[in-house]
């Protein structure tokens, strides 16, 4: 019976390769579309992304991008911002990348520069990282991580500076730690959140006004055998030897994003750690992904995957987005992939590669996505590349949003069409199996869930041996009561055969 089974999924395993080839080969795609099955092996799957074009800073309207380090969609007003590291400027352009508009100087306000009358105008040096935000009143304020000026500059749409955030003067703040901002984002309340490289301790926060209020999200220290043995240590040691031990620190975060329900997401693109690669913050600044059980996952490409072109290598993920369904895009610096997880961190989707070919890439430094299209930015290529989503990647999604609404029901019809395309595709397993959960037939539920999901399969297990015991209850009960009953009885004889046998015996004598 496991044989066959094994036959069964080989069948299959070859047959999604074979379509896998079919469809990749239509689509003109540089690379076989592959995710991962429950033991963590890489197999064949049908691709949920695929190029739709690529677009070079000519085609924007604004000559030629040179080494660009960020890249930024404004949802509400459906602009792109580029950071054009290089050239010291912002490229902004519409949605469909058009009509650019190149930002190199800016101006200060009438109200910042009041103490000083002497400045008037400024311009980018080494310009890192960008993001938008728009209040309530329409409001828009462009932050720039302006990393060699040494500060966040953010500016309206006047191109009038409103705010500059610098190095903090606070005793908390090293004064040997130079300010070169990365990366920027920005909360509800118009907090400010600061990736700087140099920094371990988390992003740096200031307030709206420029006020430091320190730290936010500080990865926890990587567990290595060295950091485990100072933990022993340091419940023998003096505290004079304490001091004395090697300082073990974490690894600086390298990106951030935020969610339209106001959570931070940090990555760190260290390759010799796993520790906290993908953080979910509230506004205390802890993980939830570790309450979850989250932060355990595996991100990037798994273990027994991490062979590449003939070539080992260990993830950097540089960069994270968030779309507006809440699904999580991680972008592989060490191979140029993207990865696409559901808000509960299952992997969807793998898609890009190293390359020089159209839907690959040299050297990529941020993605953004919006209403079924990613958008990758390559800092070598100085292109954006656009990836449309599958037919096949439409009907996952709608999938997941039937499943996350708590459709089981109406989610069912979408999971089947998956598994007709795609016999490996797990994912379908557990959103079906939580389909016959929710219909009471536990029983089929199990099948689905064996081998795919663990907490599935104890859910509907549970569910049906209470089914069962409850079917079952009258004939289990009497056949309960009945040896109950033949138990007493036949206690009750052989005593009875006991005594007559011990009086017999005392009248013989």
């Amino acid at each position: 019976m496991r044989f066959m089974k094994k036959l069964t999924a080989f069948i299959c395993t070859a047959a999604v390769a074979a379509s896998a080839l079919v469809v990749n080969a239509s689509a003109d795609e540089p690379y076989i579309g592959y995710n991962y099955d429950w033991w963590g092996d890489p197999i064949p799957s049908q691709n949920g992304f695929v190029v739709e074009d690529v677009i070079t800073g000519a085609d924007m309207g604004a000559g030629t991008l040179s080494e660009p380090n960020d890249l930024f969609l404004h949802n509400d007003s459906g602009k792109f911002y580029i950071v054009d590291t290089k050239n010291n400027r912002i490229v902004v352009t519409d949605s469909e990348f058009k009509n650019a508009k190149v930002i190199s100087e800016l101006t200060y306000s009438e109200a910042f520069s009041e103490n000083d009358s002497k400045i008037k105008k400024t311009t980018f040096n080494s310009p890192m990282g960008v993001y938008v935000r728009t209040d309530k009143d329409d409001h828009t304020l462009i932050y720039v991580a302006d990393s060699a000026n040494e500060r966040v500059v953010a500016f309206n749409e006047d191109l009038e500076i409103e705010m500059e955030y610098v190095r903090p003067s606070s005793d908390v703040y090293d004064s040997q730690v130079t300010f070169n901002p990365n990366k920027v984002v920005v909360d509800s309340a118009f907090n400010v959140y600061v990736v700087v490289p140099s920094i371990t301790q988390g992003a740096v926060q200031f307030s709206a006004d420029g006020t430091f209020n320190g730290y936010y999200g500080a990865n926890r220290v990587n567990a290595t055998a060295e950091v485990i043995a100072q933990q022993f240590w340091k419940l023998i040691y003096t505290r004079e030897q304490i001091i004395a031990m090697r300082r073990n620190v974490s690894i600086e975060i390298s990106n951030v994003d935020i969610d339209e329900e106001g959570f931070i997401y940090t990555v760190t693109e260290s390759r010799t750690s796993d520790t906290d690669v993908i953080k979910k913050l509230n506004p205390a600044g802890t993980n939830i992904f570790t309450n979850l059980g989250y932060d355990e996952y595996t991100y990037g490409d798994f273990a027994s995957g991490r062979y590449y072109k003939g070539k080992s290598y260990n993830n950097a993920i540089c960069d994270v987005d968030i779309d507006q369904d809440g699904n999580i895009y991680l972008l592989d610096f060490a191979t140029g992939r993207v990865f696409q997880y559901t808000n509960e961190c299952d992997l969807l989707f793998i898609f890009g590669g190293l390359g020089t070919q159209k839907g690959t890439f040299t050297s990529v430094s941020a993605v953004e996505s919006y209403n079924g299209k990613v958008y990758v930015l390559d800092s070598r290529k100085n292109s954006v590349t656009v990836f449309k989503q599958t037919e096949f990647g439409g009907i996952v999604q709608n999938a997941i949003y039937l499943f996350n609404e708590g459709l089981y029901d109406e989610a069912k019809g979408p999971w089947e069409e998956v598994l007709r395309r795609d016999a490996n595709y797990w994912l379908a397993y557990i959103g079906l199996g939580n389909a016959y959960l929710n219909q009471g037939d536990y029983s089929t539920a199990l099948d689905y869930f064996y081998r795919n999901s663990r907490a599935g399969y104890n859910r509907a297990f549970k569910s049906y041996r209470i089914e069962f015991i409850r079917a079952n209850f009258t004939w289990m009960m009497t056949v309960i009561i009945v040896l109950i009953l033949a138990l007493i009885i036949w206690s009750y004889v052989k005593k009875s055969l006991a005594k007559k046998k011990a009086k017999k015996g005392g009248t013989d004598k």
